[in-house]
């Protein structure tokens, strides 16, 4: 299904008006801001994406995936994560037209005729990945700093063993 690549510009007024669908894939390494993100930049994003217009308005309906690697919070080993989005999208050019777009579309606001389509995808990509990747099963990273820590707090001179030897003159008796 994803056999084709996806454009690296759209003209979305354009595509909307001939009711256009763009489906295909994307290299992961074109998607700079989603790729610093991961561990590696290798993989692909796959999306089926469908422009029309509605109520003289250009739309962007569809679905986004990627099958990215993100550091797991528990081992720091690379995790597999699957993100995938649905994107439903209302092409403005104005404040008051982003006033008027259902609640069931994102406003995406065009200063230009073309688009990058990699931005648009990622901005939605990155939106969906998890707060917190981890493996479902993995042991946690040993931290090597914590005995060393300990050891140095029992090394540590008291600052009152001064206060101690004072007392200890003072509660003699003459």
């Amino acid at each position: 299904m994803f056999e084709h690549p996806l454009p690296t510009t759209i003209k979305p007024v354009k595509l909307a008006r001939q009711e256009g669908k763009l489906i295909g894939f994307m290299p992961l390494k074109q998607l700079v801001n989603l790729a610093a993100d991961c561990v590696s930049d290798q993989g692909r994003v796959e999306a089926d994406l469908a422009l029309k217009m509605e109520q003289a308005r250009p739309e962007l309906h569809g679905s986004a995936s990627a099958d990215v690697k993100l550091v797991c919070q528990r081992c720091l080993e690379p995790v597999d994560v699957r993100v995938e989005v649905k994107i439903a999208l209302g092409f403005v050019q104005t404040e008051a037209q982003m006033a008027e777009l259902p609640e069931s579309l994102e406003p995406f606001m065009l200063e230009e005729e073309e688009i990058p389509l990699a931005e648009l995808l990622e901005q939605e990509l990155i939106l969906a990945l998890p707060i917190v990747a981890y493996h479902s099963a993995c042991e946690p990273y040993p931290y090597e700093g914590k005995e060393a820590a300990e050891a140095a707090v029992d090394e540590k001179p008291n600052p009152f063993a001064v206060l101690e030897q004072l007392k200890g003159k003072t509660n003699k008796p003459d």
